[in-house]
């Protein structure tokens, strides 16, 4: 099959290819360090699971269909691959096959069955993918030539090979192969066109052309397969299917422990990190390789958006613009990125001040022209998101789209200067009070008057330390839940405390609207108090705070075993401390809050109490679970008003509305607050009560 002309395709195009996966590697390296080569088998289990398996895709109760097209034609093109090579090779030698594979081998007759079949699903598959993209047009995606490109490719790599093994057929069985054409042939398992009835089928469309035709069909079937290939090949890394190399080592890579990378601890003392901008993000340059990596990999599929609460209510949020406007600025600076990164390595080995100061004035000559955030990212857009991650749990690759969120908010906040300044109350408050509210802080423990609540410096030698959190010490209507969680802990004979006025807030609110300083000063304070009391385990009924306290002060030496409410209280029901008895009439919902949920994955919990408390039925939300519909207060908008398109929360409240109960149930108080304040916008608060787990749980016990 003329290996001379296989060479040279193979030599030019692999070339090119190694060229540009070359430049691509080295803007990575250029970006700012990861460490994400830990764990080595966890990470290998979720790439076969979420990458290979396409678990997000297939798994997903909405959009099933559409998950399962792209599946089938994930795994045909894997599958097509091994032919490929084989095809490859039959170029330097005649009937190439590869070892286990050959007609000797049972092993070699299954993988042509399962090629020949996956070769019909993923052409089935590929109509499918045109009809929705021409008739269908969900709103979602991104309709572009690339898109109907690479289908018709794939299209192109199936009915060529399809043909050239119909071909074959024909030439072997009808022609009596003049050619000498190799094909499996064991006395044992038959010929291989036995096993291949989609070929079969194929070649019964050409039969009827003669032996010349099939034979001249065959060999330009073999170069249309390869040449196919080759071009597709060096399409992928020019556009959005890129992800089609990198998604699998994204996957890899994702974070581990935790949905996705935690913000990082800045040092806020080191002058040189003022100089030079690096706090936060404000440069392209400042991202990390994996956030680049990120944003080669996004498949431009729309999930995020789909999900994305600011998307849904118009804000200026589209999170594949967000990465494509990135990408596209980062890919136009790379040759800046790449100098400015050799630069870096030279300052690190220049010993004179004088030297040292020209490099660091190339370096700053070499950021981008463009600003970071009003150039390429608008201000509007940068500050919509609520940092609820229902974008990156449906994201079939991994991408994680907050941390550079967060972190492009810390430029914004340390750097610039340029917040919202309507948080200024908030921000001002936890500064001098210690809660966003601004209340006195002498006034924290006011709610526990006659309770009998004990105070961790009256009483500090205790099971649980009871952190209440600013809402549920200062907003009225979340002390009631405080309350009904002291009444629980009681009856149960949990043996707690709180810290009183000695409590301050946990400064999430703070970190996710980039002032890590408030944050740090909050988290600091906040550390020491806890470990002069030697605090071991802690119980909150704010996702925020239980978020906060469990995975972020870590970074700062504050280590705890951190639970919310809701697990603590199921935890005290199977062990029989307390009994729960049906009270709580009419239809009920559960509404999961985000840092509940999807960051901390307690979704059965908070179930299994309102289940036993209800007297009615119980009903699931259309959006719940992982891919519950935020209440709008996370990320800092809690203390932001929304101003463009349409309230997230009464988009929740008109969600509820619909399910037509009587009650809702809430695990967070800034849940609480926005959804009761959606019923009371649409006159609904009469006809459905908002209430916390711990007061469905407190009327309820036995």
């Amino acid at each position: 099959m003329n290996p001379l002309l296989m060479s040279v395709l193979l030599i030019v195009a692999l070339g090119v290819f190694a060229r540009t996966m070359i430049g691509k590697i080295r803007l990575l390296q250029a970006l700012q360090p990861a460490e994400r080569v830990n764990h080595i088998a966890e990470r290998v289990k979720n790439m076969l699971v979420l990458a290979v398996g396409q678990k997000r895709l297939i798994g997903r109760r909405r959009e099933r269909s559409s998950g399962i097209m792209h599946a089938f034609i994930f795994w045909g093109f894997c599958v097509l691959l091994i032919r490929s090579i084989m095809i490859y090779g039959e170029a330097f030698q005649h009937g190439f096959t590869l070892p286990l594979l050959n007609e000797a081998h049972l092993a070699g007759y299954l993988y042509t069955a399962l090629k020949d079949v996956m070769e019909g699903i993923v052409l089935a598959m590929i109509l499918y993918a045109f009809y929705r993209r021409i008739i269908v047009r969900p709103a979602r995606l991104h309709n572009s030539f690339e898109a109907y490109l690479v289908l018709a490719l794939i299209g192109i790599l199936m009915i060529s090979d399809l043909l050239y093994d119909g071909a074959r057929y024909n030439l072997t069985q009808l022609y009596h192969n003049p050619a000498g054409i190799h094909f499996f042939n064991n006395p044992r398992y038959g010929t291989e066109f036995a096993w291949t009835p989609v070929a079969t089928g194929a070649a019964s469309l050409i039969s009827h052309l003669g032996m010349k035709a099939n034979m001249a069909l065959m060999t330009a079937m073999f170069w249309l397969h390869i040449c196919t290939q080759l071009v597709f090949l060096n399409i992928l890394p020019l556009g959005k299917h890129f992800h089609v190399i990198t998604a699998l080592p994204n996957v890899f890579l994702k974070s581990l422990g935790y949905p996705h990378e935690k913000p990082k601890l800045l040092d806020l003392e080191d002058e040189a990190a003022w100089e030079d901008e690096s706090l936060g993000i404000n440069h392209i340059h400042q991202l990390n390789w994996k956030q680049g990596l990120d944003l080669y990999t996004c498949t431009e599929c729309g999930r995020c958006k789909d999900v994305c609460p600011a998307h849904v209510t118009e804000k200026p949020l589209n999170l594949f613009e967000f990465n494509d406007r990135l990408k596209h600025e980062l890919l136009a600076n790379a040759d800046k990125v790449i100098q400015r990164f050799r630069l870096a390595a030279t300052l690190a080995q220049c010993s004179d001040e004088a030297g040292a100061e020209k490099i660091r004035e190339r370096m700053a000559a070499l950021n981008s022209e463009k600003q970071l955030v009003d150039d390429v990212i608008a201000e509007d857009t940068l500050w919509a998101c609520t940092t609820c991650r229902a974008c990156e749990e449906v994201c079939p690759v991994t991408i994680e789209h907050v941390p550079r969120i967060v972190a492009m908010r810390q430029g914004q906040t340390l750097m610039a200067e340029a917040y919202p300044k309507e948080l200024n109350p908030a921000l001002k408050g936890l500064e001098r009070n210690g809660n966003p509210w601004g209340i006195g802080y002498d006034k924290r423990a006011d709610w526990a008057e006659g309770l009998g609540v004990p105070i961790m410096a009256e009483n500090p030698d205790v099971d649980y330390l009871f952190w209440v959190g600013c809402a549920g010490s200062f907003d009225d209507r979340s002390k009631k839940v405080s309350k009904a969680i002291v009444t629980i802990l009681q009856k149960a004979g949990v043996r707690f405390a709180i810290l009183g006025t000695e409590e301050k807030c946990t400064g999430d609110f703070a970190r996710k609207v980039g002032n890590e300083m408030l944050y740090q000063m909050s988290a600091q304070e906040n550390i020491e108090t806890l470990n002069g009391y030697g605090v071991k385990k802690i119980i909150t009924a704010c996702p925020h705070c239980l978020n906060t306290l469990k995975h972020e002060y870590p970074q700062l030496g504050g280590r705890y075993d951190v639970t919310h409410h809701s697990v603590f209280i199921a935890q005290l029901v199977t062990s029989g401390r307390i009994r729960i008895e049906p009270s709580l009439a009419g239809a009920l919902t559960y509404h999961d809050p985000c840092y509940l949920g999807r960051y901390n994955e307690v979704f059965d919990e908070p179930r299994s109490l309102v289940q036993a408390a209800a007297k009615g039925v119980y009903k699931e939300l259309d959006r719940c679970g992982r891919e519950s519909f935020c209440c709008g207060a996370g990320g800092g908008r809690m203390w932001m008003e929304e101003t463009i398109g349409k309230r997230i929360n009464l988009e929740r409240a008109e969600e509820i509305v619909s399910c037509q109960v009587a009650n809702v149930a809430v695990g967070c108080p800034f849940c609480l607050t926005m959804i009761e304040d959606g019923m009371k916008e649409l006159e609904k608060e009469e006809e459905i009560r908002t209430l916390d787990i711990a007061e469905i749980v407190a009327q309820s016990l036995a």
